[in-house]
């Protein structure tokens, strides 16, 4: 979005440094690295680094301003400073502001599992009827969301946007300032329980979405959730339900999956449309499922869904079919992991193509203190979904331990420290016919692997 600093500060409530400074601006920066001709650098302090430290930086990149909390010492005294007392709150006040001006309609999606898929699935679904952006990647967070928001390249009619948390509070800080006018809560699972401390209370966080949600707004909700069905009763407004096991509004029929993907028919309130989707495993008939409700709710119809289906691919390490120099097949769903994702997973492992079936399993972070348990339970459910079990990091350990212990084969079990030292274990084993998965927290950075592997197909 295009914007000039005086509007910036009018709309923060911040002080221009120097007086009368102007200059035109097209979109934000966090990261002085990433900065663009143009860009807006907002210097937010972290645990690591503090921004004002990088202002200069972002400056020589070509920022044309700084929404900053003070002028840092040796910065040139005309380079322009937006003063506030938090930047990130002045960023998620000028990106709000931005979005109720240009007045385009927001669909906003929250959940455990499921969210970054579900939008990308709906935001293409629209895309067939609406101009509509998207928030990239996993931008779903209190400074992310908004980033995306003041950096779209046009004015779209629809934005599909994903909002994240680790906390109580945070989605409600994110629906509060953007008013979405679809929201949807994908699923309730086991996720930051060393934070929030149990499913209740996950449940609460990701049902903030409803706060901001407007009065008039669809909640979209998933009958198959007895908690997400809860929080449809806080909404006064229209709902719309979808699910693939209890009665719904927008569901698949007859449902057929395969290797290559899965057919089925797609039943909603205003017809129905026969899909072909082109990505193996039940859990993305049910991402696809959800993906259609939010897109009917924002407008879009049955034919959309069927039109946009055959083009849909997984996103960046979440669930990506690759292939090794060997022959082999790697399915990278690296990019995170909880219980229930892994479990589906590794459904998917079985279903793929392959005579051999390979999974290199890292652990799962904040899941309180039932952290053991969750990994052995994991390590338990691979019994008969793959041959070999590749282990990686200390809780990885315990998935491999559970899994010996439900009768899988010891010696077909493996440990690695670190993703690299996973690659080296792979690379030398692989060959055609073998199908590896990789899942893990992104905290493990169980991707490195599958580059490192990749790389060496070159």
């Amino acid at each position: 979005m295009n914007f000039t600093l005086s509007k910036a500060a009018s709309l923060t409530g911040g002080a221009v440094d120097p007086p009368g400074a102007e200059v035109e601006l097209s979109g934000v920066a966090l990261d002085s690295r990433k900065a663009r001709p143009g860009d807006l650098f907002v210097a937010t302090e972290g645990e690591r680094a503090d921004g004002h430290d990088f202002i200069g930086a972002a400056a020589a990149a070509g920022a044309r301003a700084a929404l900053a909390s003070r002028r840092p010492e040796g910065l040139s005294a005309d380079f322009p400073i937006l003063q506030v007392t938090d930047p990130k709150e002045g960023l998620l006040d000028l990106a709000s502001e931005l979005k109720r001006r240009a007045g385009f309609r927001l669909a906003a999606v929250a959940g455990s599992i499921g969210k970054t898929t579900t939008k990308e699935f709906a935001a293409a679904i629209l895309g067939k009827r609406f101009a509509v952006e998207k928030t990239p990647g996993n931008q779903n967070s209190a400074l992310g969301f908004p980033m995306s928001v003041v950096n779209l390249p046009r004015t779209p009619e629809w934005m599909v946007g994903e909002m994240g948390m680790s906390a109580l509070g945070e989605v409600s800080r994110l629906s509060r300032a953007f008013e979405p006018d679809v929201a949807t809560v994908t699923r309730i699972a086991i996720e930051h329980l060393e934070f929030l401390g149990s499913l209740d209370a996950v449940a609460a966080a990701n049902g903030e979405i409803l706060e901001g949600l407007k009065a008039d707004g669809v909640f979209v909700s998933n009958a198959d959730d007895p908690r997400v069905t809860a929080l449809a009763s806080h909404h006064p407004g229209p709902k719309l339900s979808f699910g693939l096991e209890s009665p719904a509004d927008v569901t698949a029929e007859a449902v057929a999956t395969s290797e290559s993907g899965a057919t089925f028919r797609l039943r909603t309130p205003s017809g129905g449309a026969e899909i072909a989707l082109p990505l193996p495993g039940l859990h993305q008939v049910a991402n696809f499922v959800a993906a259609a409700a939010v897109a009917i709710a924002a407008g879009a119809t049955a034919e959309d869904c069927a039109e946009a289906a055959p083009d849909l691919a997984p996103a960046a390490h979440r669930g990506e079919l690759l292939h090794h120099a060997s022959g082999a097949l790697l399915y990278d769903d690296a990019y995170n992991a909880s219980p229930p994702s892994m479990r589906a997973a590794l459904d998917t492992l079985k279903l793929l193509p392959g005579r051999r079936k390979i999974a290199v399993l890292g652990d799962m972070l904040e899941l309180g203190p039932e952290d053991r348990w969750f990994h052995r339970e994991t390590g338990r459910y691979a019994m008969g979904r793959a041959d070999r079990l590749l282990c990686v990091g200390p809780r990885g350990r315990e998935i491999g331990e559970g899994a010996v212990e439900a009768g899988f084969p010891a010696a077909a079990v493996e440990t690695a420290k670190n993703p690299e030292e996973a690659a080296g274990l792979l690379a030398p084993t692989l060959s055609e016919g073998d199908t590896v998965l990789f899942k893990a927290s992104r905290g493990i950075g169980l991707d490195r692997a599958v580059r490192i592997l990749i790389a060496e197909s070159r």
